[in-house]
């Protein structure tokens, strides 16, 4: 990938499920930085017609729920149940959404790049190393917390049994796996707060990354 002072940089949030991803992915939207979430595209692709026709085809009628309209809506509840104890369906599954998923972001990085040259996008997902995607970005960010503390938030905030956490945790690549293979880590042990000062720092860590000083 270039590293041109004017081109867009794509930068990878990631962690484990309770990691604080989606938190700190809100602090750098509250420093004006666009981020996006792969669960929201998905509920963009989902709605394109052959996506929604290989999603019908693998795990049926059921997969989606229509209106009185015609307008269907992705039963995403009764998908996770479907694929949650089913490795092979699971792996399916992810081999039509992620590319899907991957080529929304793909178009609308190329779409402002021709409006806004070297803005930074960040794109937040729990599984881009597990979908073997780390080289589409110019940088990985991974947020890591201790497994107790993690459960202890899905538990509290998501109501996730622990034999769900569990059989999550199992299917994502280990914090180790993370930090070999990402460019920054930010530990999310403390307070939000202290999260927020991590984004800063994050920053500034990214611009020295991009921008590194002529010496």
């Amino acid at each position: 990938m270039s590293h041109s002072h004017y081109s867009l940089k794509r930068i990878g949030i990631t962690g484990g499920i309770g990691s604080g991803k989606s938190t700190l992915s809100s602090c750098l939207a509250r420093l004006g930085y666009p981020v996006f979430d792969a669960d929201h595209l998905l509920t963009r692709v989902v709605q394109q017609p052959s996506v929604q026709n290989q999603l019908t085809a693998l795990l049926g009628v059921n997969a989606f729920e229509s209106d009185a309209n015609g307008h269907k809506t992705y039963n995403r509840a009764w998908v996770r149940e479907q694929v949650f104890a089913d490795a092979q369906k699971r792996t399916a599954l992810e081999g039509i959404v992620h590319p899907a998923i991957f080529g929304e972001f793909d178009a609308i990085c190329k779409a402002l790049e021709q409006v806004a040259g070297g803005v930074w996008v960040f794109y937040e997902a729990a599984l881009i190393f597990e979908s073997r995607r780390e080289s589409h970005f110019d940088a990985i960010v991974s947020v890591c917390a201790e497994e107790k503390a993690r459960r202890e938030r899905l538990e509290l905030h998501r109501r996730l049994s622990p034999e769900n956490v569990s059989a999550i945790i199992a299917a994502q690549v280990t914090d180790r796996e993370r930090r070999a293979k990402s460019n920054f880590l930010i530990e999310n042990s403390g307070s939000k707060v202290e999260l927020a000062d991590s984004a800063l720092e994050l920053v500034n860590s990214l611009r020295q990354f991009f921008h590194p000083k002529s010496r």
